[in-house]
């Protein structure tokens, strides 16, 4: 009451009863100005409260519309608001510091709210999309996840491996978005988690999960929740989160505004110049992920990759960032790398070479084999290079090639791979090929690593139900000139690029698909 009080006494010039009409209009149309909107609605009401209950000289009712326009409120975020909620939600120290995961592991609202507030920053999907993402398989019962969450058990593999759970399913069913699925020829629901938060993602995911089937009141409800309001938001999460959406509920619709728009927004407020290239939102969740010092040196930090994202700026860092962060495993963007930096991107300390040798405990015979097959795979990734040297491309060419590549653009024919030529802006030249799995120019992904898993399986359990030499011999033939280098290749990237932990998670991954 203190700032209405103090308003009234600074702007009024006789009793408020003896006002006419005109002049509470123009004191309204200073209370739109100089109170928040919730001292406002309490201003408001004091006029009618005024006119119930003793004969005053005004006679019209004024009512606080919302001061957000449909357009206001759907448009996208201002940069500041987006980084900041990011950073809440992802900053691996700030979620250590507040404890997040554990709160999660003991309250379903704060795990819904937060899944749902973080998905918003990883896809551009709908709320009704959202809730198509489905439910995820659980490595444990539901009371354990949690346990192992709230003791600090729960392995990144897991997480990983729930996270794997919806993606091969949408992956497999080719789930189309809500709004257009009537329309034929639409392509897919798009759901893919940069490298970095995988784990985080995951996690959620398995937390939501475990709550979920505990909780006997769901019903048919889907496992997304669409928690948009200020005062549920501030009641489960907390104030310092809460307060974002204080003036204005949570919008779907303008994060995904936000998410999609990003460089688009900068061009403006820091950039001062168009770029013909852009980055993925689901970029600056994985900055935020790793980022360790506060949230205003994020601010700066951000600000410092997306100025890199200028033609004229593109830098191998960045450029190689984002290959990891897009599940990257062909050789021939580190190739291209390697050309760009003049061979710095591959240089390992000879310690480093030791520990990597004795990590691979193999024998002579094995070491051999698997020598063979990385031979092959970066032979045929040299046949591919061969179109960059005859198009004589500069190294800012290379880095463009390499950022398309990272950033997604290089479509191909399926989902799960992406192209070279298509990197480079040329048509693929094989129109009768239906997929692109042992092309020159094909770009494996983590998604190709999880198809040839699953063709592997189907195509060995082919090749004990058939009885003649023939067909044992055509289906070996694929298994060991077609799947197994392309496997090798991927696994041998996966190491070079994303490290032991990662590649010991897909590991375990593999082991359970094959079983």
């Amino acid at each position: 009451m203190f700032y209405v009080q103090d308003f009234l006494a600074f702007y009024l010039k006789r009793d408020l009863f003896l006002c006419n009409d005109n002049e509470i209009e123009l004191l309204v149309e200073e209370a739109v100005y100089a109170l928040e909107k919730q001292k406002g609605e309490v201003f408001i009401d004091f006029l009618k409260w005024l006119m119930n209950k003793m004969r005053c000289n005004y006679h019209k009712r004024y009512e606080f519309t919302p001061r957000y326009t449909l357009e206001q409120e759907t448009n996208a975020y201002e940069l500041d608001e987006y980084l900041e909620l990011l950073y809440f939600l992802f900053n691996d120290n700030y979620i250590r510091k507040e404890d997040m995961l554990y709160k999660a592991a003991i309250s379903k609202d704060y795990a819904d709210t937060w899944l749902f507030l973080a998905l918003h920053f990883i896809c551009a999907l709908r709320g009704t999309d959202l809730e198509q993402l489905g439910h995820p398989q659980l490595p444990r019962t539901p009371k354990e996840v949690l346990k192992s969450v709230r003791s600090g058990n729960w392995s990144s593999s897991e997480a990983r491996r729930t996270l794997l759970s919806i993606t091969t399913r949408l992956t497999y069913l080719n789930i189309t978005p809500n709004k257009t699925k009537r329309t034929k020829n639409i392509s897919q629901i798009k759901f893919q988690v940069p490298e970095s938060c995988q784990v985080l993602i995951g996690t959620l995911l398995a937390i939501c999960e475990a709550h979920y089937q505990l909780n006997k009141d769901n019903n048919d409800e889907p496992l997304i929740r669409q928690i948009k309001e200020y005062k549920r938001i501030n009641r489960y999460m907390g104030k310092e989160i809460g307060d974002l959406f204080l003036e204005r509920n949570f919008s779907s619709r303008s994060a995904n505004k936000s998410y999609l728009q990003t460089v688009a927004m900068l061009a403006d407020d820091v950039l001062q110049e168009k770029s013909e290239l852009n980055i993925k939102g689901y970029f600056l969740a994985a900055l935020a992920r790793s980022h360790k010092g506060s949230f205003d040196e994020f601010a700066q930090t951000t600000t410092t990759y997306l100025k890199d994202a200028q033609l004229s700026q593109l830098k191998p860092e960045m450029v190689a960032r984002e290959l990891f962060e897009r599940g990257v495993l062909s050789m021939i963007p580190s190739m291209i790398l390697t050309i760009v930096t003049r061979g710095k991107y591959k240089e390992l300390s000879p310690s480093q070479q030791t520990q990597m040798i004795k990590q691979l405990d193999l024998t002579p015979n094995e070491i051999e084999k698997t020598l063979a097959l990385s031979i092959q795979a970066e032979v045929k990734s040299q046949k591919a290079l061969k179109i960059l040297v005859e198009e004589e491309a500069e190294p800012n060419q290379l880095l463009t090639i390499c950022h398309r590549i990272g950033n997604g653009e290089a479509f191909s024919k399926q989902g799960e791979s992406m192209c070279l030529l298509s990197a480079l802006g040329k048509i693929c030249p094989y129109d009768d090929r239906q997929h692109c799995i042992g092309c020159h120019y094909e770009l494996q992904t983590k998604s190709t690593l999880l198809l040839l898993v699953g063709e592997f399986n189907r195509l060995n359990k082919q090749y004990s139900r058939v009885r003649t030499d023939l067909e044992k011999g055509k289906i070996r033939s694929i298994l060991e000139e077609q799947i197994k280098p392309c496997l090798t290749e991927m696994l041998q990237a996966l190491c070079e690029q994303y490290g032991d932990d990662v590649l010991h998670d897909y590991e375990e991954i593999i082991k359970e698909l094959i079983n």
